[in-house]
């Protein structure tokens, strides 16, 4: 447990800084915070008092107060990577001010995220990189834009790269070590209850192993959207 959570503080460090490398070189092609602000505003990219009761309305005041309420409490309520890091602190005062901590890290990745997004909208206002057959999917806008704002230095894209797999390892070393420990307590010890706290140990690296082994397939699609792209 306390090498996946130093593992996922180097790795914000390592998202934030592909983050400010894209709002900062993004926000000086779009000609300042003031530009991309207003052009922002003009598409409605910053509608935040839509208080229309439709619940066909998509992003309304009330969508996100009822589904960022449902998302987030089974995020940090129920489920298994969130309770275990709780369990692991020493005291309930300790897991609720590591709660705090991380929803001011969660706000401060979710805020960057945002503004790379009203960047890229800024940037891409008059010409749409998927309609215009840039790009094949959704989720190749950002290594796309990356791709196109950095292209004279080498060696960024490279770090949006070690960004973005951040982003996707932290996750899967969090579920696998989740993954691992649940059925090894309601698996394995139920049905093995005589196995020593060695072996237990010795089970428990080799699921996380099996896990490792599987990751980076889940990581192919990112690598091949960036390096699609990278190839002129």
């Amino acid at each position: 447990m306390k090498a996946v959570v130093w593992t996922d503080v180097f790795q914000v460090f390592v998202m934030l800084s592909g983050f400010v490398a894209v709002i900062i070189r993004g926000v000086l092609l779009a000609g300042g915070p003031a530009s991309v602000l207003a052009i922002a505003a003009n598409g409605s990219r910053l509608n935040f008092g839509d208080f229309d009761p439709d619940p066909r309305s998509r992003y309304t005041f009330w969508t996100f107060l009822l589904g960022g309420t449902l998302l987030w409490l089974s995020m940090y309520g129920v489920n298994q990577a969130q309770v275990q890091r709780y369990v692991a602190c020493r005291s309930e005062r300790e897991a609720r001010i590591a709660l705090l901590v991380n929803q001011v890290g969660l706000s401060v990745i979710v805020s960057s995220a945002v503004a790379c997004g009203v960047v890229m909208f800024a940037l891409y206002k008059d010409c749409d990189p998927l309609l215009a057959g840039y790009i094949s999917a959704p989720d190749q806008y950002m290594p796309y834009l990356v791709l196109d704002i950095f292209e004279t230095y080498p060696g960024v894209p490279g770090l949006f790269l070690a960004c973005a797999y951040s982003g996707t390892l932290s996750t899967a070393s969090t579920s696998i070590n989740a993954m691992a420990a649940v059925t090894l307590e309601d698996l394995i010890k139920p049905r093995m209850p005589a196995l020593p706290p060695r072996r237990l140990a010795l089970v428990s690296k080799g699921l996380c192993e099996w896990g490792r082994r599987r990751a980076p397939a889940r990581a192919a699609g990112l690598r091949r959207a960036v390096m699609q792209h990278a190839v002129p």
